[in-house]
């Protein structure tokens, strides 16, 4: 029996030594992998910051330059109003030429920006100041950026953009750049179709875990199953011919990681792409989930402006009572505010929902009304919500009042 155990244990010992040995020589491949890439981007460094440094350098020059000849230029323009200076008239030049100048030197900095976080990733470090920042903002950045590119092939873009989104902690060029190489990603998949392109990005919130969420769509080919699990590997791409470099989605799940996030994808040959990446923000630890349930649209926008700009709460909204049970029975806000007159299903509904529900019984409610007569609040305050404020409010007593509730 003690050599049958010897027997065992000296041969867990040898799986756990092959275990050993064959993850050690997948960190040396991975090792001189990046190796590798580092030497690449060295020389690529080299390379390209002599000439993009001479370009960011000169510009401000030309614009000097082109201000102090204007005036020459406006009195050959006086003789002479037809000429063409490059193809372009004077009067184009004279409103165009400093955005165009400043186009260039913006480009050339992004250019020399891309060979840092290059390097950046060879040495696998992501050290960033953090601030709060708003993915719309670098959303629509990115977008900017990508458009000429969406023009060229005749491509839409669908954007919709949850507003009052909770800030991340992060670095605004790092998530520009996630989504500026995904767009780009995206234009080429659907260049390669030939038929009209349609890209979808939306941002959100994701109730189960108050991550923001950014969710890039595309119509073209989809990802090749030959590379769909090794995709956020560097230098994996199936568009070598097409002068792909593998190194765009790999630089965006490393800045994604770097961020406490996660990047996932989803994709059908020859059907699209699906991009999600999800990005963590304080709001578990800070702000409490407020529910607000009311059938007039301004009477939402106005308190969700409220508890998002001069708090910091995240906020949902049901137009009437059968939505907020639906959301009820998903989620579990801190606090619900509940208007009594709905169509469908009324406030008053809603409270003996919750009253039925164990796991809703002691849920925060605060019932708001236009009419502090109606029976139907007699209803409600035997059902024990006697938190009633009537319409109109007045905003600072009502934030007052839903910092106690959420509080106490």
């Amino acid at each position: 029996m003690e050599t049958n155990i010897d027997l065992n244990r000296e041969i867990a010992a040898r799986k756990c030594a092959e275990e050993a040995l064959l993850k050690s020589q997948e960190e040396l491949r991975e090792a001189s992998k990046m190796e590798s890439l580092g030497t690449l981007v060295a020389g690529m460094a080299h390379e390209i910051n002599n000439p993009i440094n001479l370009i960011i350098f000169n510009m401000p020059l030309f614009e000097k330059i082109w201000i102090d000849f204007l005036p020459v230029l406006k009195e050959v323009a006086d003789k002479e109003p037809y000429r063409k200076y490059g193809g372009l008239q004077y009067a184009f030049l004279k409103d165009h030429l400093i955005q165009l100048i400043s186009d260039v030197n913006m480009a050339a900095k992004r250019v020399a920006n891309i060979v840092n976080d290059l390097k950046k990733f060879a040495r696998q470090s992501y050290i960033f100041d953090k601030k709060p920042i708003q993915i719309n903002t670098a959303v629509i950045n990115a977008i900017k950026f990508a458009q000429t590119s969406i023009n060229d092939f005749r491509i839409d873009i669908e954007q919709n953009l949850s507003p009052a989104l909770p800030l991340i902690e992060g670095d605004s060029g790092h998530i520009e750049q996630v989504v500026l190489n995904i767009l780009l990603n995206a234009v080429q998949a659907i260049s390669y179709k030939n038929i009209p392109g349609l890209i979808k990005i939306s941002t959100g919130v994701q109730h189960k875990d108050g991550r923001v969420y950014i969710k890039i769509s595309d119509n073209g080919i989809g990802v090749s199953p030959s590379i769909s699990n090794k995709i956020f590997d560097p230098f994996v791409t199936d568009k070598q011919m097409k002068g792909g470099t593998g190194l765009g989605l790999s630089i965006s799940h490393s800045f994604v990681k770097a961020h406490g996030g996660e990047i996932t994808f989803q994709s059908e040959q020859g059907e699209g792409t699906i991009f999600t990446i999800c990005l963590p923000t304080k709001i578990k630890e800070k702000a409490a989930r407020i529910l607000i349930v009311d059938d007039d649209e301004m009477i939402r926008n106005m308190l969700r402006d409220a508890l998002t700009n001069q708090r910091s709460y995240f906020v949902d909204d049901a137009h009437n009572g059968l939505e907020a049970c639906i959301k009820l029975g998903t989620y579990r806000p801190d606090l619900l505010i509940l208007d009594i007159f709905m169509p469908e299903m009324d406030g008053l509904g809603v409270c003996r929902a919750i009253k039925k529900d164990p796991a809703l019984a002691d849920l925060k409610v605060m019932i708001t009304t236009g009419n502090r007569d109606h029976p139907k609040l007699d209803q409600v305050f035997r059902l024990g919500f006697a938190n009633i404020h009537c319409k109109p409010f007045k905003i600072q007593k009502f934030l007052q009042e839903v910092d106690y509730l959420v509080n106490s």
